[in-house]
């Protein structure tokens, strides 16, 4: 056993004693190499300028954007990008202020598709720092011909006079960035504008849109959230559709209506209307009924007088089109006019019965509405004359304006 554990010893010293004397002969090739080198840069030290920090390669058409930062100056003058392995190349001046330098340079003229970049500083002597590698992309008419346009699925008039337009859902990764819309504007004049856009659940307004006017818009692409550069397809013009801008011009004009006083039990006045004595014929309220929770209800009989010249309206300023304007009976009994829709001049309000033709324009509550144009931007009354007597009644559920 003593022979044994001998013999292993001397094995494991043998083989320490090789290790040990190869490593002696590596450092002194080393040094040996060294003092060589030492020989060619006359015993001084390497300097190396200073590199750029922080690179940032920006994608964009035909072209990429380089951007970093300088945390001190070392000599640098120059700075040299290289690309297509080395075959390309640009030479930049650089002027450093000692401080934390922030430098950006645009290469265009570029083709398509990823962009492997070396990137290194010179100083004034004509040394060069250690390369950094970067990889940059860009896009151009390949790119752009695998855009589509995104799909305006909603439109809807909105309080405030906008059109809403409501968008399809889109993938965070396809580069859906924004819209160019263009269209006419209250002013005659054209808006044309870009709008930046959520790729879910998006609603944008067209501020100042002129009632009826054709809207046209292209839909805008990033290729990536750094691009310096977006695409846009081709143009689509959009039709506008025209039904129901009753949202611009009224308040209040659908169920559940409401009412600003109310008798506790049945009737009421209606709130954001103007409403005539002639109209409150149950105890100083009427044109409000809870029923159907919130309608306008007017009726005559019953234990209520009858209604002579009442009337409900609002004062609205129109915009230049073509308008019907109209309402949606739920119960009536009455046989016969007059039970009157009616457009007025604003300074004199909806005229009584007896002189209806000075009214712009008017139609019987139970025919398709009226008709009418606005030739420009003006203030007018719009809303209902009735004249009913005992036993008669009328409910209403909503009123609407649509362009024609």
């Amino acid at each position: 056993m003593g022979r044994l554990l001998i013999n292993l010893k001397s094995k494991v010293m043998k083989r320490y004693i090789v290790l040990l004397s190869l490593f002696i002969v590596a450092l002194l090739a080393a040094c040996s190499k060294m003092d060589e080198f030492t020989e060619h840069t006359d015993g001084k030290a390497i300097i190396y300028p200073a590199k750029l920090d922080s690179i940032r390669v920006r994608s964009g058409k035909y072209r990429i954007q380089v951007e970093g930062v300088y945390r001190a100056s070392s000599g640098v003058s120059e700075l040299r990008i290289y690309w297509n392995s080395k075959q390309d190349s640009m030479k930049i001046p650089v002027k450093l202020t000692g401080k934390v330098d922030t430098v950006r340079y645009l290469i265009d003229k570029l083709p398509e598709g990823p962009m492997n970049l070396e990137i290194r500083s010179v100083d004034a002597a004509g040394r060069f720092s250690v390369p950094t590698y970067v990889v940059g992309n860009v896009y151009g008419d390949r790119y752009r011909e695998g855009l589509y346009q995104r799909v305006v699925l909603e439109q809807n008039f909105i309080a405030g006079q906008q059109l809403q337009l409501g968008l399809q859902n889109v993938s965070e990764t396809m580069g859906f960035d924004g819209l160019r819309i263009a269209y006419r504007n209250w002013d005659g004049g054209t808006t044309d504008t870009v709008v930046r856009t959520k790729n879910q659940d998006e609603k944008i307004g067209l501020q100042r849109y002129l009632p009826g006017a054709e809207v046209s818009y292209r839909t805008v692409f990033r290729p990536d959230s750094s691009a310096i550069d977006t695409f846009m397809v081709k143009s689509t013009k959009l039709a506008v559709k025209k039904d129901n801008i009753t949202p611009w011009y009224l308040q209040n004009y659908k169920t559940p209506f409401t009412a600003t006083v109310y008798d506790g039990n049945r009737w009421g006045v209606l709130d954001n209307w103007m409403t005539n004595a002639a109209m409150k014929n149950h105890n100083g309220y009427g044109g409000f009924g809870s029923d159907d929770g919130g309608v306008v209800n007017i009726e005559a009989g019953w234990g209520a007088p009858a209604i002579v010249n009442g009337k409900i309206e609002q004062k609205v300023t129109l915009l230049p089109g073509k308008y019907r304007f109209f309402c949606n009976l739920s119960w009536t009994n009455y046989d016969q006019p007059p039970a009157k829709l009616v457009v007025s001049k604003a300074n004199s309000g909806i005229p009584d019965l007896e002189q209806i033709q000075q009214a712009m324009a008017h139609a019987d509550v139970k025919s398709d509405g009226v008709y009418f144009e606005i030739k420009e931007k003006v203030t007018v009354n719009m809303g209902m004359l009735v004249n009913f007597q005992p036993d008669h009644y009328m409910k209403i559920n909503a009123f609407q304006i649509n362009l024609q």
